[in-house]
């Protein structure tokens, strides 16, 4: 073997030198590698999104959702499964299939006061976000209004039990709904009085702390859906959209709950506006929720009750759309049928039924017959002046019919909303004239996994 000698510069003793290849340097991990690895060994495996600069610490963020998961899966209250659940199922299927018969005679007979599938409440106007986009549906931002007049504890109670007379379900919403020191204890009532499914729409920025009281223990427990609201995945980006300080917070929320859901059994969900020019944020929040096997419900940004101007004309926006329809026919969970996404995200006309989901604002008053109109001021109408929404309804009808309400003109509401509930109530719609269809749609709903 061919040797050289080199002279050691301290010891100036010789030394030879062997000839061997050369081994490469290794490029140092990127950022996207090191997050994916870290990931990885949390149990996180990433196929679709691509962390990038500007987004959260995953790996930390897990981390901390499991151990946090950890200490209070032992301190909350476990769900029923029991005679006690299965009579809350079926008390509601027993409603919504009496419903169902109810308006398919009043279809028939050309009216559209169709009794409920769901009702929203209002829980409160105030908010500590101040999303740009999010308003009363009368253009006015929550956290602008005054909330004198809300309903308390006891009033809320009496609320629930009028409107479970003839509703299944109970959609609770806000402002920010969880700012309410006593949804503990309405969303007890709401299980109790046997609602099926309760579902509450929140930015989950407070639950971190919120499940650590003792009010809180059995909250999860009662609760069938919980959506969080997240637009973006860069925390400037959330920072702006929002005017809230701390997005990471609300993310290592959305993961602890992913932690909860399935030892708490509740179906966890991502509302997510898809907004111009911020086409890709929406994108990596597509690809993060399915990545994590949690619920997506794509919302087009509405001006007023319209999709937002241009945004159909947006070829990315055209591309993303796609995107999730691809992604719902590989099995993704994205909420709503395929019909019902294809025709949101498309803005395809509706047949409004908006008595399907009747509109309870903060202070108890139905908001008749739709809180968007815009040719008639709607009417709000107390609820809790009524022993059950029978009596409610043959009031509200009294006050303006609802029958052919959606249109143009200047007695109609003038609106042609382009809201996921809306397209919800138009499927149950169709489902009145095709009752097989219907059945697929409650499946796709009702389904966890």
């Amino acid at each position: 073997m061919e040797t050289q000698s080199v002279e050691s510069i301290q010891g100036r003793v010789r030394l030879p030198l062997v000839d061997q290849p050369v081994e490469p340097i290794a490029a140092p991990a990127t950022h996207e590698q090191q997050q994916r690895a870290a990931l990885a060994a949390l149990g996180l495996e990433l196929r679709h999104y691509r962390p990038r600069p500007g987004h959260p610490d995953w790996p930390s963020l897990l981390a901390e959702a499991q151990k946090q998961a950890a200490e209070l899966l032992p301190t909350l209250k476990r769900p029923a499964r029991d005679w006690r659940e299965a009579r809350r199922r079926l008390s509601s299927y027993k409603t919504a299939a009496s419903n169902y018969l109810r308006n398919r005679a009043l279809t028939k007979a050309g009216r559209e006061d169709l009794r409920p599938l769901y009702f929203i409440w209002t829980m409160l106007r105030s908010c500590n976000f101040d999303c740009g986009y999010c308003d009363d549906h009368r253009g006015r931002k929550y956290p602008d209004l005054p909330n004198e007049g809300v309903l308390d504890t006891e009033a809320g109670r009496k609320l629930l039990r009028i409107m479970r007379t003839s509703t299944p379900s109970v959609y609770f919403a806000g402002g920010e709904p969880t700012l309410r020191k006593d949804l503990p204890e309405l969303t007890r009532e709401a299980y109790e009085l046997d609602y099926y499914p309760i579902t509450i729409n929140t930015n989950g920025s407070g639950l971190h702390k919120q499940l650590r009281q003792e009010r809180w223990r059995g909250w999860l427990a009662d609760m069938d859906v919980i959506i969080i609201s997240l637009d973006a995945l860069d925390l400037k980006a959330l920072e702006q959209m929002w005017v809230y300080r701390k997005p990471a917070q609300v993310l290592q929320n959305l993961l602890l709950l992913r932690e909860l859901s399935e030892p708490l059994g509740f179906k966890l969900m991502v509302n997510t506006v898809i907004q111009p020019g911020q086409i890709e944020h929406a994108r990596d929040v597509l690809d993060l929720v399915n990545d994590l096997g949690i619920w997506l419900c794509p919302v087009p940004l509405n001006n007023g009750p319209r999709i937002e101007h241009g945004l159909l004309d947006d070829p990315e926006y055209r591309a993303l759309a796609e995107l999730i329809l691809q992604r719902q026919r590989e099995g993704y969970p994205i909420s709503g049928s395929a019909r019902i996404n294809s025709r949101l995200l498309n803005s395809e006309p509706l047949e409004c039924r908006n008595t399907l989901k009747p509109h309870i604002d903060f202070d108890g008053k139905l908001i008749w017959p739709c809180k968007a109109c815009i040719n008639v001021e709607p009417e709000g109408i107390d609820v809790l002046k009524f022993d059950n929404v029978e009596q409610l309804y043959d009031h509200a009808c009294g006050v303006i019919d609802p029958t052919r309400f959606h249109g143009p003109a200047k007695n109609q509401c003038g609106a042609n909303c382009n809201w996921a509930q809306n397209y919800t109530t138009d499927a149950y719609a169709y489902g009145l004239r095709h009752p097989t269809s219907i059945l697929g749609e409650v499946a796709t709903f009702l389904r966890r996994k």
